[in-house]
């Protein structure tokens, strides 16, 4: 090897050592980052306003690194906390729910993406406004933690939400959900069990949520839609779960269903106060898995469109009014031959022999 060779080969060396102890040394760095002592203070301050008589919140301690505490989780770069996950799930039988106020020092927690406080017990406090000053939050989850009163307006300030869950919070009531409608990015909506009896003109306040995949709004004592409202509603291919369960709901929400989405894969529209025929609303839903129309007042026989519905998996029509020759109805089920495995026509006036359902390959008597 020349001289010149030589060299290059060991400047070459040099710069490989440099280039991994570089390497190395910011892996390391990254690793012992610690949370920021503002927010390590700021968790602290929304310790000492719970009550835990699980001593879940054991490893909160002023002079630890907050990013081990138990239900944290931090930015491995910057040290910023990122996720505060107390959702309360009864892993032996000695835990009890955390209760208590929820502190506005989290505000300090500018960086915040994820919040969880399902399955807690807040003792019916109103879910506190400065929530919607958590500007980062992608996903906000208080499932079922004994809130009480309006839902504060001021969640429509978070942008970036795309998961909301405020379900089962019984006492919870929204009159106006014009708020939801600035959550452009929110792909999953879940408000069952809350009170919009009240709520006036919530079909056109859900249209405009175009990325929404997944509604529930089960046992929210939502009343009929007004038709000359859903004049101006624009269809959206987002939605495929639907769930509008145990509602009062008359036939005039099958407008707002046939509009809102063409891309349906679910939908649940069980104990209601629906009437009459079963629309054709349904059979160009090519989509559609599962369809639950049970304990309503419909009339007449299963629709002939239904014979495109080839992906259905389980149709639900119990405790209707439907009468009809039981050989048309499931023919009129033969396209899903192949998919169907859960059918339940009990409680209706159908007539007839019963037919043989051999042929449905996957259903389960």
């Amino acid at each position: 090897m020349s001289g010149g060779s030589m060299h290059s080969g060991l400047v070459g060396l040099v710069c490989l050592a440099i280039a991994s102890a570089i390497c190395c040394s910011s892996v390391g760095s990254s690793n012992n980052i610690m949370c920021l002592e503002s927010e390590r203070h700021a968790l602290l301050q929304f310790k000492q306003g719970l009550v835990d008589e699980s001593s879940a919140l054991a490893s909160w301690k002023s002079e630890k690194d907050c990013c081990k505490w138990r239900g944290i989780a931090c930015n491995n770069q910057t040290g910023h906390v990122t996720r505060l996950d107390f959702s309360f799930r009864y892993i032996n039988y000695t835990e009890v729910p955390l209760r208590g106020e929820i502190s506005p020092s989290l505000l300090e927690l500018q960086y915040l993406n994820y919040l969880d406080l399902s399955f807690n017990d807040f003792e019916r406090i109103v879910i506190p406004k400065f929530i919607g000053s958590l500007s980062q939050l992608k996903q906000l989850r208080l499932r079922a933690a004994n809130f009480s009163g309006s839902v504060p307006p001021q969640l429509g300030n978070l942008f970036d939400l795309h998961t909301l869950d405020l379900s089962y919070n019984y006492d919870v009531r929204s009159e106006n959900l014009e708020w939801l409608s600035h959550l452009s990015s929110l792909r999953y909506l879940n408000m069952s069990g809350l009170n919009l009896s009240e709520t006036v003109n919530w079909p056109q306040s859900l249209s405009k949520l175009t990325s929404i995949t997944e509604l529930q709004l089960s046992s929210c004592n939502l009343h009929d839609v007004n038709l000359r409202s859903l004049a101006s509603i624009n269809s959206s291919t987002s939605l495929q779960l639907l769930d509008l369960s145990y509602n009062s709901l008359n036939s005039s929400i099958y407008y707002w269903i046939a509009n809102v989405s063409s891309n349906f894969v679910h939908i649940d529209l069980s104990s209601n106060n629906l009437e009459g025929p079963i629309p054709d609303v349904f059979t160009s839903m090519l989509s559609l898995v599962t369809l639950d129309l049970s304990s309503n007042q419909l009339e007449g026989g299963i629709p002939k469109g239904f014979q495109n519905l080839c992906s259905l998996e389980s149709l639900s029509l119990y405790l209707n009014q439907l009468s009809e020759n039981i050989e048309d109805s499931i023919e009129t089920l033969s396209c899903a031959e192949n998919s169907l495995d859960t059918l339940d026509l009990s409680f209706n006036q159908f007539w007839g022999y019963w037919p043989d359902l051999s042929r449905f390959s996957k259903l389960r008597c």
